[in-house]
């Protein structure tokens, strides 16, 4: 009798934990992007730029010669743009690089400046101006 009431007790808390847990979340629908990065007025040579939708993980494309190019969610992205220069190395051992972002802040980050519609059917051409920091 304790065997099958303790069964019981198990299969309801098992059930109930299980119903509690999050639904899996539907994956963004992602297209081609593509566009055009100058920095100071001039093409960028090098770096990366991020398209990023709430709740799903960020798409990073990276920039040459002033383009770049890969896929990004449908609907509205906050962008960052990211160019890393090596400032020095650390005072620990073993010695590793000190990178630090080139862009100003408001380009890069929560609180980047710049976004994107991104559209299922659209051309999804953009293109952004960004500064160096000061």
């Amino acid at each position: 009798m304790h065997r099958c009431l303790g069964i019981f007790c198990f299969l309801i808390v098992s059930g109930l934990i299980a119903g509690c847990t999050a639904p899996p979340q539907k994956a963004a629908s992602a297209v081609a992007v593509k566009g055009k990065i100058t920095l100071d007025g001039q093409p960028m040579a090098a770096g990366e730029i991020m398209f990023s939708t709430p709740g799903f993980p960020a798409n990073i494309m990276e920039i040459k010669d002033g383009t770049f190019s890969g896929k990004a969610s449908v609907g509205k992205n906050l962008v960052e743009v990211v160019r890393m220069k090596e400032e020095g190395f650390t005072t620990t051992e073993p010695k590793m690089p000190i990178k630090i972002n080139t862009i100003d802040d408001k380009f890069n980050g929560p609180k980047s400046t710049l976004s994107a519609e991104v559209t299922k059917d659209g051309k999804n051409e953009f293109d952004f101006q960004v500064t160096s920091k000061k």
